[in-house]
């Protein structure tokens, strides 16, 4: 091969070079981004079915109407009493359906034997079987114990005697708890009843550590007879108890006349339904073409990868090489 074909095809390899570094840069600009599906939280059309979106229909959750109270007084008074708890009173309106009333302990001996009567009118309490069982009354003795129920006069009598004991040291629980049903009521109505616990004996005691039974002379007798008991025994005897009952639903402020004006009306509104918030998936158009932009840390020329680029240098320094050994040597040969 002559000096000048071997010039001329150095030559258009150092050419071929520098265009295929142009069109990759130019490549390298046109690749088109990646394209996303985006998900957009719309919310739902009111126009269109909350289910399918296709036909009007009615709503998937309506807001029911507010319950409006029309008593000026209550129409259900309730007082729990008893002769070792403490007292608690409550008012409601005509719309209470359910009334619960709970007897809480806290002991630092154990309880050996307890018996109790409770009274309430038969009128206008009843005690619906499934939700006052005996498990249910009394968590802590559970179905260790006797209980008769006469719903006609309105008396529960309860007995439960155990050597080994239970247990309300720990922390303080339902010592007697139950859910009086409530008839329907006008708001012309006005009763008032009371639950009354009298509590005829209880007796604590000390568990011996090896049997966990109770430990012979180590009794004390907190109620004998109704009646509660205080000696020098009692006072070792740590207990805190205290009655609970369901909040009154009747509100006395609500019904009082303002500026002379004729009594307000309670209105109790029952909390909203939240519209459920629709997860559409939306349509994802065809990506434009965008113009570069040059930032400030951007190259001049864009060679693609790094071995391309390290190819193509490689190639211009060879071709150059060999191009300036040739032309000095035709320098020195002239």
């Amino acid at each position: 091969m002559s000096k000048k074909a071997f010039g001329f095809l150095l030559t258009l390899l150092i050419t071929v070079s520098i265009i295929l570094s142009s069109c990759l840069c130019a490549l390298g600009e046109s690749l088109p981004e990646e394209e996303t599906e985006e998900i957009v939280l719309t919310e739902p059309d009111a126009s269109q079915d909350p289910v399918y979106g296709s036909s009007p229909s009615e709503p998937l959750t309506t807001e029911p109407p507010a319950t409006v109270s029309k008593a000026k007084f209550p129409v259900l008074s309730v007082s729990a009493i008893s002769n070792y708890f403490g007292r608690i009173d409550a008012e409601y309106n005509e719309f209470t359906r359910e009334v619960t009333v709970v007897y809480m302990m806290k002991s630092n001996r154990r309880l050996l034997s307890v018996d109790w009567t409770l009274r309430y009118d038969a009128e206008l309490l009843t005690l619906d079987p499934k939700k006052n069982t005996l498990a249910a009354i009394c968590p802590i003795m559970k179905n260790d114990a006797v209980m008769s129920v006469d719903s006609k006069k309105g008396v529960i009598r309860y007995n439960s005697t155990d050597m080994n004991m239970f247990d309300y040291t720990s922390s303080e629980a339902a010592f007697v708890q139950l859910v009086f049903d409530v008839p329907e009521f006008t708001p012309e109505d006005s009763e008032i009843t009371k639950v009354d616990l009298s509590v005829n004996d209880l007796v604590v005691s000390e568990p011996d550590p090896q049997t966990g039974y109770s430990m012979t002379g180590r009794e004390t007798v907190l109620v004998a007879n109704e009646k509660v008991l205080k000696n020098s025994r009692t006072k070792k005897v740590q207990v805190s108890k205290y009655t609970t009952i369901t909040p009154s639903t009747f509100s006395e402020a609500a019904v009082k006349p303002a500026s002379g004006d004729e009594a307000t009306t309670t209105t109790i509104s029952p909390p909203t339904t939240q519209q459920p918030t629709e997860i559409t998936q939306g349509t994802t158009a065809a990506p434009k073409p965008r113009e570069p932009e040059k930032k400030e840390d951007e190259p001049l020329l864009y060679t693609g990868t790094w071995y391309i680029a390290l190819l193509i240098l490689v190639i211009l320094l060879v071709c150059s090489t060999i191009l300036f050994v040739m032309r000095k040597r035709d320098i020195y040969n002239d």
